[in-house]
C-alpha cells in the first residue's frame, strides 16, 4: 500500500474514558463523523458531530508526542515507524496520556482501560 493510500482510506475506532464508551468515529472520504456518548467536558474530545481530516489528525496529534521533541525518531522506531503519523501512533500508543483517562480502541481489539491506561488511579 503507498502512503497516499494509506492516508486517505476510510477508518472507524472507539473512544473511551477508563471503560465508558464516549464516542464512535467513522472517517468517510473528506468527512468526519462522530457519534459522541457523552457531553462530559473531560470525557469528550470532540466538539461537534461531523469535521474534516486536518481537523481530526490536529485532535490525533494532542494525543502525540511533540514532533520536535530530540528522541522524535527513537520514539518512532520504537513503535515500528519511520515517520510521524499521528494515526499510525495513536493505533499503537492508543491515545494514551497521563494527563487523562482517554484512549482510543480499533477494529478488532479486545482491550480495556486497564490493559492500555498507564496511571495507577485508574479506578
Amino acid at each position: 500500500m503507498k502512503k497516499t493510500d494509506s492516508i486517505l482510506e476510510d477508518y472507524s475506532f472507539e473512544v473511551y474514558w477508563k471503560d465508558e464508551l464516549t464516542a464512535s468515529v467513522r472517517v468517510e472520504g473528506k468527512d468526519v463523523l462522530v457519534s459522541r456518548y457523552t457531553d462530559h467536558p473531560l470525557r469528550q474530545l470532540f466538539a461537534s458531530e461531523k469535521m474534516t481530516r486536518p481537523q481530526l489528525n490536529r485532535i490525533l496529534e494532542l494525543r502525540c508526542w511533540d514532533r520536535g521533541r530530540d528522541d522524535i525518531n527513537e520514539l518512532l522506531a520504537h513503535l515500528g515507524l519511520t515517520e510521524y503519523n499521528p494515526r499510525e501512533i495513536v493505533r499503537r500508543t492508543h491515545g494514551v496520556s497521563w494527563n487523562d483517562f482517554i484512549w482510543f480502541r480499533f477494529p478488532g481489539e479486545k482491550l480495556t482501560g486497564k490493559d492500555v491506561l498507564v496511571r495507577k488511579d485508574y479506578v
